[in-house]
């Protein structure tokens, strides 16, 4: 879970991070998700999916996310 959450906060800030460290984290997220052997949550994996950074960060730390357009 650490790596999912310290690349949501690079994505999420990226003008905290070390350049060059964005697109890692894009393609970590991208890995995890299509990875099966992660199991990650339904809701967290929608939101991964759908590149919903902030929602997913949010969710992780037990906060309840603004629902989208797709009501999630």
């Amino acid at each position: 879970m650490d790596e999912i959450i310290n690349s949501l906060t690079v994505i999420t800030k990226p003008k905290d991070a070390p350049k060059g460290s964005l697109a890692k984290a894009l393609k970590k997220l991208d890995e995890i998700v299509e990875n099966p052997s992660f199991d990650l949550h339904p809701r967290l994996k929608h939101f991964l999916q759908n590149r919903s950074y902030e929602k997913a960060l949010i969710w992780l730390d037990n906060g309840v996310p603004e629902k989208g357009t797709c009501g999630e």
